[in-house]
């Protein structure tokens, strides 16, 4: 064989071996840049359900997921119809899980284990945020919304926000801040609160599931009705010994946004504020997630909220709303 052949040969030995080299690293790289990515804080995407895409920050062309990939400051994530994901920021459970339609983007990820900056902006859909531990003064895990902005330590909690930009939050562990302008709320377990894109923050209210914080805050359709359709007074707080606010007929009663917990009083929207009637006959049309609870000596409404008042409603008689916790 001849000298130039001999080299020839070896010139292609050596290039199939760079190719089985390459082929091992397509087939065994994504691995490895976690490994090498790991110090430098991304975080891990893992495909719970088909229909996971993501945006790679400062490029145009989303590209779809399969498995797992690594995702980072910057990223946008999202999933489809029946699509739902898993970002991981660290293996001790600090994760977020993404629903079906639903899409978040990674704002900031910074520091160690155990001092971090974590900032994640749910722009649609829903995703459920989990931290295994307390965080402490030096970390922030945060989540921005359209609605609000929140802030935990050590938690766990969902968030849903609508394509009209009304975002919600629920607390299953430990407790959450709510955000936004001048306003701040704290929200523990077993409650939750709603802001629209623009508007102030809700009540803090008892729910469990979406569908409840939506009745607890925007009541229930209800049938109410009376002999010879007579109007019934509207009052200042739950008892008829509170100062009369106005008359309402029954048939102008269509949704109640709570009740007393035994005395059968209902809340009602009245006039730009809220008053309460009394009433033994009206029923809860279904659906409803469940009214809004108050206590039986619930506060008395504050009289500035009201547009108008009844004719023979005495102002000076009205109770001074409560000052705020």
């Amino acid at each position: 064989m001849s000298e130039s052949s001999h080299e020839g040969g070896a010139w292609m030995k050596r290039r199939s071996r760079v190719v089985i080299i390459f082929l091992s690293l397509l087939i065994w790289g994504v691995p490895s840049i976690m490994a090498r990515q790991a110090s430098e804080l991304a975080a891990t995407l893992e495909v719970l359900s088909p229909g996971v895409e993501v945006l790679r920050v400062n490029t145009v062309n989303w590209v779809s997921v399969n498995l797992e990939a690594i995702v980072g400051v910057g990223d946008t994530i999202r999933t489809d119809g029946s699509g739902r994901a898993r970002i991981t920021f660290f293996e001790d459970g600090t994760d977020t899980e993404m629903l079906p339609n639903t899409e978040m983007r990674i704002q900031a990820f910074s520091g160690d284990e155990t001092q971090f900056t974590i900032s994640v902006e749910v722009l649609l859909g829903q995703t459920l945020q989990r931290l295994s531990r307390l965080l402490d003064a030096s970390s922030r895990y945060e989540v921005l919304t359209p609605g609000m902005n929140l802030g935990a330590r050590g938690t766990a909690f969902a968030i849903r926000v609508e394509p009209n930009g009304r975002s919600a939050m629920l607390v299953s562990e430990g407790d959450v801040e709510a955000e936004k302008a001048s306003e701040t709320a704290r929200v523990v377990v077993g409650f939750g609160i709603r802001a629209p894109a623009s508007g102030a923050l809700s009540d803090v209210v008892r729910a469990a599931t979406f569908d409840e914080l939506d009745a607890a805050l925007d009541g229930c359709a209800v049938t109410l009705t009376t002999l010879d359709d007579v109007s019934l007074n509207v009052r200042q707080a739950p008892g008829i010994d509170f100062p009369r606010v106005g008359t309402i007929a029954a048939s102008d009663v269509t949704v109640v946004v709570g009740q007393t917990e035994s005395s059968g009083w209902y809340r009602i929207a009245f006039r730009g504020g809220f008053g309460w009637i009394l009433s033994t006959t009206l029923e809860v049309e279904q659906p409803c997630a469940g009214l809004r609870a108050f206590t039986d000596d619930a506060p008395a409404e504050d009289p500035a909220a009201y547009e108008s008042l009844g004719d023979a409603v005495n102002p000076e008689e009205l109770i001074p709303a409560a000052p705020s916790a």
